[in-house]
């Protein structure tokens, strides 16, 4: 579900006091982050939830950032920031370790001679690992079949360990604190499974 564009996005990245803007970003283990956040609806959620968890989302495209904390001030967070960045420009501003890391409905870029892209890519397996605690969690899920089964190869080719695996998240017992994204509640209505994995490093 694409968004048209704002051309005040900028703008209101700018002006707004949700936007991490200082580096190196303070991380500790009450921090849970997600990578390609989109509109955060679900990293928002979790923050409504969970008040004394700090919430950041980093996502490179500044229309639904924008979209992103509109969200969240209406609701008035104070646990939920992002960063309006691609991750391989932030390898070396982090400062600290997390305990849970999210992928949520990564674009899959298709494309063979794309793969390395793909936010499951050895590359961006490494940041993870350099980002999670010794008991820290890489969370994924996706509709996409095809980038699932080469991400899950991506974890075992890289030495990572599976937690958990399921290629039906919603009639798993996971699906209890699942919190669903408008992506994933429309493709689920039309009978798509969501795929759902637990690595640590």
């Amino acid at each position: 579900m694409r968004l048209r564009n704002d051309p005040k996005a900028r703008e209101k990245i700018d002006n707004s006091n949700l936007v991490i803007k200082d580096f190196p970003i303070k991380l500790n283990e009450n921090v849970i982050l997600e990578i390609g956040m989109g509109k955060g609806e679900m990293l928002i959620q979790l923050a409504l939830n969970n008040p004394n968890n700090i919430y950041i989302g980093i996502e490179k495209y500044p229309t639904v950032v924008a979209k992103a904390i509109s969200l969240a001030n209406k609701l008035n967070l104070k646990n939920f920031f992002v960063v309006c960045n691609e991750l391989s420009n932030l390898e070396n501003n982090f400062d600290g370790k997390v305990k849970e890391i999210w992928l949520t409905f990564s674009d899959p870029w298709p494309k063979k001679s794309h793969y390395k892209r793909r936010l499951t890519y050895f590359k961006f397996l490494n940041i993870y690992k350099s980002l999670l605690t010794k008991e820290g969690i890489l969370k994924l899920k996706t509709d996409n079949d095809d980038f699932f089964n080469w991400s899950i190869e991506s974890f075992k080719n890289y030495g990572a360990k599976i937690i958990y695996l399921t290629n039906d998240l919603h009639n798993s017992e996971k699906n209890e604190f699942n919190i669903q994204t408008g992506y994933e509640i429309k493709w689920s209505k039309k009978g798509k499974n969501i795929n759902y994995i637990e690595v640590s490093f």
